[in-house]
């Protein structure tokens, strides 16, 4: 163990021990077992709508442009964006668009 010396009185110095016993210890026990991916979703998750948006993400365009395309206020396409992301279980665009590579029609 360490010796504090008189730096510490007498409880301190076992508070700190303990302390030292219980890191110790941690660090010797098995790291705690993470818990399971979310289950993706698959596109017949989505909307049509929704679908349509994702095939335009992954071909690149800006919310202004699938708004655009459809006739859309650029609100409605965010939120479409957004429960997207939510049903196929990433956090972003470019996620969005990868996944859509890989499950997409």
């Amino acid at each position: 163990g360490l010796d504090w010396g008189p730096a510490l009185a007498d409880a301190d110095a076992a508070a700190l021990r303990a302390w030292q016993q219980a890191v110790l210890t941690l660090r010797r026990a098995a790291p705690p077992a993470l818990p399971a991916p979310a289950a993706r979703g698959g596109l017949m998750d989505l909307s049509a709508r929704e679908r349509e948006v994702l095939e335009r993400i992954a071909a690149g365009d800006s919310n202004k442009l699938i708004a655009r395309r459809f006739e859309l206020s650029p609100h409605t396409v965010k939120r479409h964006v957004a429960n997207i992301l939510h049903k196929i279980a990433v956090d972003s665009r470019g996620q969005a668009a990868a996944w859509f590579r890989e499950h997409g029609p």
